[in-house]
């Protein structure tokens, strides 16, 4: 009967906390797709929930030779400087790889480092009854996985109700660029998220499951509703 106990005042902390974890690990994944563009020389911005790149006079170049020269480039023909053309766009696509993978590495990354403390301090930071303050903050660490559990829940339910395939996740247009099937990158990531969550389930004391499911639950969509719906927009444009 240990998992239909319910702590009240560890809800609403854990709740709480699930909210703040939404906003930063948004914040954070957008940062690394930041790092990368920076490294890489591009002029980029982060907002509530993106990261863009100003002044890219790159992709200028190509979308304005391209406006020239298309048919030629459609049927591969030879046009006025189009070796250049062709080594721009190559090391384009080369920068995008790089730059839509920085974000999902940075989410992984920090969630692996996470977990693997977790696995190795467990006998520390959990005991019958209680999870230690510096458990909770690996176990946060480690929920960066669950990005990937839910954009892949979320991408895979729209096309199974819609029949839509949407292009508009780092792992989907990864996949793209590297000629992958776009459910490989999504599913892979996400089935390991998913074995990162019920090991912590596992670990969890009994008497702190149902508690932590239920926060989890309205934290995560609270966070998700009150960041990227509501306020978000506003304090960070």
């Amino acid at each position: 009967m240990k998992y239909l106990y319910f702590d009240f005042k560890l809800f609403l902390i854990l709740a709480f906390t699930f909210i703040i974890m939404t906003v930063a690990g948004t914040l954070s994944h957008e940062l690394g797709h930041y790092a990368v563009a920076e490294y890489l020389g591009y002029d980029a911005r982060i907002d509530y929930q993106s990261m863009h790149t100003e002044n890219d006079v790159r992709r200028k170049y190509l979308d304005s030779t391209f406006e020239k020269y298309s048919f030629e480039i459609k049927n591969n023909l030879s046009f006025p400087g189009k070796q250049n053309y062709d080594a721009k766009r190559k090391e384009y696509r080369s920068d995008r790889i790089k730059i839509l993978a920085g974000g999902p590495l940075q989410t992984m990354i920090t969630g692996t480092i996470g977990f693997v403390l977790l696995l190795v301090y467990r006998k520390k930071i959990f005991s019958v009854n209680k999870t230690t303050v510096t458990g909770w903050l690996l176990v946060f660490c480690s929920l960066f996985w669950l990005r990937q559990t839910a954009n892949s829940f979320m991408w895979t339910a729209g096309y199974i109700f819609t029949g839509e395939k949407s292009m508009r996740a780092d792992e989907l247009r990864l996949a793209r660029y590297l000629d992958f099937n776009i459910w490989t990158i999504h599913s892979i990531t996400g089935i390991l998220g998913l074995i990162v969550l019920f090991t912590i389930l596992s670990l969890l004391p009994k008497n702190q499951v149902l508690t932590f499911i239920s926060a989890g639950l309205v934290g995560g969509i609270l966070g998700f509703y009150l960041w990227l719906i509501k306020f978000g927009q506003y304090i960070l444009p």
